[in-house]
């Protein structure tokens, strides 16, 4: 291992470590035993590590001594150790006591050595002839997650008066609204951020068409949208947004392309704020988790994009790792969903098919989920597109409400579906 900080850095480390327990506490997760050059210095550092764990307070240089007592080698001097923790009690305090600036050093200290841990793991992984790629992927995420602003959630009765006035307010959930109002009531104004919602229909009966609606609506709310289509062309969707936001028939896009200009803009300027919607197409069952985080990337890097909603079309065009059954490999890509909105504290919005039974039924409920129920239980909003033969020549069908976070499911909302402009909207 090479060591990029100067032994006084590494002291100083130290000399914070033992004395500054707000310090060691913000450094811990990033710092290793085999970070420090000299034997001694790692065995230091252990000790305050393990004292910290066992009593929750910072060792005194009587404490540090006394345990080194029992992990010392037979050839070396406890009088070494003494000397060197008076020597780092002797350091110019002032050169050392900027704790923000050795944390920020140790900060990119630890990403190089983890970085670098990573490659060399990668290229074992790679030695084998069925390379994990999701191995690899861990540790490089691993890695590049190593930061030192941590995020240690929220202390229940310490917060309460900025909880309170959160859920006080009329707008905790009403900016990630869905296009119906008592699916948004049941909801308590609306779906939030971290959360992830799921459309269930049979094939043709109008998953992609409400992914569409929910795109505009979020849009219009002024939220950031990215819709990922793995199954239509891009131009295709657009052209289906064109429709949902002008209200003009499909048929007539092409002879009415001023009016649709116009509307367009019509329709955003009593707005304060619309957001940004980037449609993006990948190839069928050829774009990964993986994939879609290294395309946000992109977004963040070249476009300065951020989506506060990902809307991904569908489920099943997804794809995981080889080998996974299908109602894993489902359930898997669900979860691997789930947690991408956390990670990037977006709302997620996806659909997935019924079996075959799903066609047959007046009312689409879990016995009628494709591969696995398991891509449900991780949603905080599931619901079913119902539609009988009569209700697709009467433009109507039925949202099942499935589950809702709150506990509170299983009622009908009948919906209008316009065909010629591609609207849905709740029937009252």
């Amino acid at each position: 291992m090479s060591y990029q900080f100067q032994e006084s850095i590494q002291k100083g480390i130290l000399y914070l470590s033992k004395s500054n327990k707000d310090f060691l506490v913000q450094s811990m997760p990033m710092v290793q035993q085999d970070y420090f050059e000299f034997p001694t210095h790692q065995k230091m550092y252990a000790v305050i590590r393990t004292h910290y764990d066992t009593y929750k307070t910072l060792p005194t240089d009587d404490q540090i001594l006394e345990s080194i007592k029992a992990i010392k080698s037979s050839n070396e001097l406890l009088g070494d150790y003494r000397d060197e923790i008076e020597s780092i009690n002797r350091l110019d305090t002032s050169a050392i006591d900027n704790s923000e600036y050795l944390l920020d050093k140790v900060e990119s200290f630890a990403k190089a050595e983890a970085m670098k841990g990573a490659i060399m793991n990668s290229i074992e992984v790679l030695k084998s002839n069925t390379p994990d790629f999701s191995k690899i992927e861990a540790d490089l995420r691993s890695a590049l997650s190593i930061n030192r602003n941590v995020d240690l959630g929220i202390s229940y009765f310490e917060n309460v008066e900025e909880r309170w006035e959160r859920l006080s307010s009329n707008d905790v959930n009403a900016e990630y609204r869905t296009p119906f109002e008592t699916i948004n009531t049941e909801l308590e104004g609306g779906m939030a951020a971290k959360e992830m919602a799921m459309v269930v229909a049979p094939p043709g009966v109008g998953k992609s068409l409400f992914l569409a609606n929910q795109a505009a609506r979020s849009c219009l709310d002024g939220k950031d949208v990215l819709y990922v289509s793995l199954e239509m062309a891009e131009d295709r969707v657009a052209q289906r947004l064109d429709s949902i936001f002008s209200r003009i028939e499909q048929r007539q896009l092409k002879t009415r392309v001023p009016e649709l200009k116009a509307r367009l803009e019509s329709v955003t300027k009593n707005i304060s704020h619309r957001g940004k919607l980037v449609i993006k197409e990948f190839p069928t069952k050829r774009c990964t988790i993986s994939g879609l985080r290294a395309y946000l990337n992109q977004l963040s890097n070249y476009s300065n994009f951020v989506p506060q909603v990902i809307i991904i079309d569908y489920l099943e065009l997804l794809t995981t790792e080889a080998g996974a059954k299908e109602y894993q490999a489902q359930e898997r890509l669900a979860q691997e969903l789930r947690g991408l909105a956390t990670e990037y504290n977006c709302l997620v919005w996806t659909a997935t098919q019924t079996n075959r039974e799903g066609k047959k039924v007046n009312l689409i409920t879990d016995a009628e989920l494709a591969d696995s129920y398991g891509k449900i239980r991780v949603c905080d909003l599931a619901f079913s597109i119902n539609q009988t033969e009569q209700e697709f020549d009467e433009h109507k069908a039925r949202l099942y409400l499935m589950k809702s976070r709150n506990g509170r499911a299983r009622f009908v909302v009948p919906i209008k579906i316009d065909y010629d402009r591609l609207v849905i909207s709740e029937d009252k």
